[in-house]
């Protein structure tokens, strides 16, 4: 026991006590309040990423005066031109957002969808309303018989509450929960990769020869993964305290309403899948590090690995639309993909209180199994050189005894 938490604490030095571990856990609580914070901002100023540059309107235009006047009313810096070619010449120079002339509207990038939306409602309004003056009817009337009844969203929640939803909601709960998955995602590869390039470079600079002449080599995998795990365990502790600290008294002294999935409860599910898929990822790659005879090749044993951490990443979108579709409830049971896809659910809709604790007892039970099997594949790899093991090899070696 002794000789295990030697190797605890050395690798849990080794991870803590460098540059990159001390700048990411102080800048990690700022970028995960930034997430959460940018879906507010958005909100309340759409037109935040035009930044300050006007969109130019040919002033000789039937209703220019009007048009410019309703895309003022949304934050949008407007300007009438009388020349198109001096107009255009702005615009390429950067100096303008776009031009609009009649029906057309010239940009440099092609791609403000927000701008072409708005200016699109606001040209089909205005050639609607002369429309109606050229008819002749009654334009009260028509308007009445033209309006588009607003579908409203309510939530539903635990408990017979009930909250109005709507887009600017969905933009909310989407970033924050790409929030969320991004930091899981990358967390769970990056200490993963830190295993597995750990044990590549002590086997293949033959310090492991010298280990293991100390300690087993069952104690030597698990005193790794264990102090690994440690650091980022401690580094998921400050982000998380911080993170409340910051969420409790930055957002209210800003003024910023602040979304309603950032809160203690999600922060805790996020620490606990954490620290469930950590010990399930670090086995793998631990395993695969030990039969691999250089870093590309461990690269290539741990595709299987990366792709199960893709798939939820890939699949956020329909994941946050249909937390409730088979593909979700799924995704959520199955120990390689559970551990984000659940925090998805969680985050959007709380499941049943049974799929949550079978989800957590099949990933814990998946991860001893797998740091079992990682144990015997260890035993045999780390001392084997010269040869490219494949999986089938590696599958044998999980019947040495």
């Amino acid at each position: 026991m002794s000789r295990l938490r030697a190797i605890v604490r050395h690798e849990f030095r080794t991870a803590a006590a460098n540059k990159t571990f001390v700048v990411m856990t102080i800048l990690g609580p700022f970028l995960i309040l930034a997430v959460t914070l940018l879906p507010g901002l958005l909100s309340a100023n759409p037109a935040a990423l035009g930044g300050n540059k006007p969109v130019l309107i040919l002033e000789s235009e039937p209703f220019a005066a009007q048009t410019a006047a309703a895309l003022e009313s949304t934050a949008r810096p407007v300007r009438l031109v009388a020349d198109s070619d001096e107009a255009k010449k702005e615009v390429l120079g950067g100096k303008a957002a776009g031009f609009l002339a009649g029906r057309v509207l010239y940009t440099k990038t092609g791609t403000d969808a927000v701008l072409y939306g708005t200016l699109g409602s606001i040209v089909a309004a205005m050639e609607r309303e002369e429309k109606i003056v050229r008819s002749g009817l009654d334009p009260v009337l028509l308007r009445t018989l033209l309006e588009t009844p607003e579908l409203e969203v309510v939530r539903l929640q635990q408990g017979g509450g009930e909250r109005k939803s709507g887009s600017d909601e969905f933009l909310s709960i989407m970033f924050t929960v790409l929030g969320f998955v991004m930091l899981l995602y990358m967390t769970i590869l990056l200490y993963g990769q830190m295993i597995g390039r750990s044990v590549v470079l002590e086997k293949t600079s033959k310090t492991v020869e010298i280990m293991l002449s100390s300690v087993t080599p069952r104690e030597l995998m698990y005193g790794k993964i264990l102090g690994i795990g440690l650091a980022g365990i401690v580094q998921y502790a400050i982000w998380i305290g911080v993170s409340l600290a910051l969420v409790k008294f930055a957002g209210p002294s800003l003024g910023l309403s602040l979304p309603r999935e950032v809160s203690s409860s999600n922060l805790g599910w996020l620490f606990l899948f954490f620290i469930l898929a950590f010990f399930l990822y670090a086995s793998g790659y631990a395993a695969i590090a030990a039969a691999s005879e250089d870093e590309h090749h461990l690269g290539q044993l741990a595709w299987p690995l990366i792709a199960f951490l893709i798939v939820p990443v890939v699949l956020i979108s329909p994941l946050v639309m249909n937390p409730q579709s088979p593909l979700s409830v799924g995704l959520s049971i199955f120990p390689m993909t559970s551990p984000i896809v659940m925090l998805i659910r969680i985050m959007v809709s709380p499941p049943p209180a049974w799929q949550i604790a079978l989800c957590i007892a099949l990933l814990a039970a998946t991860a001893w199994g797998m740091a079992t099997a990682a144990a015997r594949i260890f035993r045999t790899g780390i001392l084997m050189t010269g040869k490219r093991a494949n999986f089938k090899e590696i599958s044998r070696w999980l019947r040495i005894r």
